[in-house]
């Protein structure tokens, strides 16, 4: 009889997102800083150890609990072939594609900003965080460059963008800073997605 390791799979599961979610809260509300893996081991009732051997240290963990914010969950499903993104790819014009766009930007925007809007204002001051930041944003260019890539097979480019430029372009509208200028002066969540979808619209297609 084939040995059945369906329940510890399921219990390391468990274990990783009490991690995951003791780390998210202690992020938010200690900072990067004032989290320290002792404290995330105890909130998750698990030792200093698991959380080294399954995350490599604390700028590990930060990367990790971002991942599962960015997706909403930790299943090995790249954000490309999620619902909301699929309804980018599947969109039949230039408009419905911006819209379809500012609603992905906008649900992962409520997923990572309580997160990273704590730890960015901090990343000058420390090393790891530095890096983080240069890491996910990096990541978001290559995220807009992947969006454009598929507007431009379709033919919705303006003639006068190549791919890079038009790429840095959405990279630049739909960063941190002006959601969260505009969030500061009272807009909705759905104002600056709408606001987004226009400026995609007129800036970058046809």
């Amino acid at each position: 009889m084939p040995y059945d390791n369906s329940l510890r799979t399921a219990a390391a599961r468990a274990t990783r997102a009490r991690v995951l979610a003791a780390a998210r809260t202690s992020f938010v509300e200690r900072g990067f800083a004032g989290t320290t893996i002792r404290h995330v081991a105890q909130q998750a009732e698990v030792s200093q150890e698991t959380i080294y051997k399954s995350f490599g240290g604390k700028a590990g963990l930060l990367k990790a609990v971002y991942d599962t914010s960015l997706a909403g969950d930790d299943e090995d499903v790249p954000l490309a072939r999620r619902p909301e993104a699929l309804a980018v790819l599947d969109a039949a014009g230039p408009a419905e594609a911006a819209a379809a766009y500012a609603r992905l930007a906008q649900l992962i925007s409520e997923r990572v900003d309580p997160l990273v809007r704590v730890l960015l204002g901090s990343r000058d001051t420390d090393a790891a965080l530095a890096a983080f930041a240069r890491t996910i944003d990096g990541e978001r260019r290559a995220g807009s460059a992947f969006w454009v890539g598929h507007w431009h097979a379709a033919g919705w480019l303006r003639a006068d963008l190549d791919v890079e430029r038009a790429a840095d372009i959405l990279w630049a509208v739909n960063s941190n800073e002006p959601r969260w200028l505009l969030s500061d002066r009272g807009w909705t969540a759905d104002e600056i997605a709408a606001w987004l979808a226009g400026t995609i619209r007129h800036t970058l297609f046809r």
